[in-house]
């Protein structure tokens, strides 16, 4: 959809916050995280909110709940939507055009995506996960509620890893080196975070990862961090590089694990 590359008029947010900080129900198309219920089975969802936004003048206007999907059919949703406004939009814009055809209309074009009786397994597993979804109430970014940002930023190093090993199973080289190379830079990310030192690219995690940790001795490798992890940079994908990157990767998250547990024993 490069059409919508620089539209200002149809904004699209999504968050999973409670608190609404990521504005989604201030918005043309809008989406909030939250879960749905399969018989016995609770599967990850998503909230599809349309016709919000802003009017200029200090004015705005809520956007409507229009139904309720699975979130892995989030994507199909959100092209039904275009794939309508740019077949009957007939020049208006968009919250004009939302507007003359209703909720009910959107809800009506949107209802298959909501069927939870033909579920896959793979609708059980949320987004940016390798294990099935687990039903939870999180905290807001505005809640004033500290959470463990260290130990989730692990974890996300860790199904980074699963999904390195998934996508070598498959034989896509590419695929796999790219979520290692993920899994080194969450992994960094997260023990920096534990040392009260930030920074939000990857660039600046894997040099300042060799001068809090590799540089001061607290952590051993064979190499620098800067030299393992860019080794995406100089060799070319193959099944013998995917599966030494792997190896690597889990050898460094191992490392980080146990120099985390000792963190917390001697806190």
């Amino acid at each position: 959809y490069p059409q919508y590359l620089n539209n200002r008029e149809i904004e699209i947010k999504i968050s999973g916050c409670m608190n609404a900080c990521g504005q989604h129900n201030m918005s043309a198309i809008g989406f909030q995280g939250m879960s749905i219920n399969s018989g016995k089975l609770v599967a990850p969802a998503l909230q599809v909110l349309l016709g919000g936004g802003r009017l200029g003048n200090g004015a705005g206007r809520f956007a409507d709940k229009v139904i309720k999907v699975p979130s892995r059919r989030g994507p199909d949703a959100l092209r039904t939507i275009l794939n309508d406004f740019d077949a009957n939009g007939s020049g208006q814009k968009f919250l004009d055009y939302y507007d003359t055809k209703g909720e009910k209309y959107f809800y009506e074009i949107l209802k298959p995506y909501a069927d939870v009786t033909n579920l896959t397994e793979a609708d059980f597993v949320d987004w940016g996960n390798a294990d099935n979804y687990v039903k939870a109430v999180g905290v807001g970014e505005c809640a004033g509620v500290v959470i463990d940002l260290v130990a989730t930023l692990l974890l996300e190093a860790k199904d980074k890893l699963t999904f390195a090993q998934e996508s070598f199973d498959e034989n896509k080289w590419s695929d796999a080196i790219y979520h290692a190379y993920a899994g080194f830079v969450n992994g960094a990310k997260a023990l920096l975070l534990s040392e009260n030192e930030k920074t939000n690219n990857h660039a600046g995690i894997v040099d300042l990862f060799d001068t809090v940790f590799i540089a001061a001795g607290k952590i051993e490798l064979a190499t620098s961090f800067r030299e393992l992890v860019y080794q995406i940079n100089a060799i070319q994908p193959s099944e013998a590089f995917a599966k030494q990157y792997i190896q690597e990767g889990i050898a460094f998250f191992d490392t980080i694990e146990k120099y985390r547990a000792q963190q917390l024993e001697n806190a």
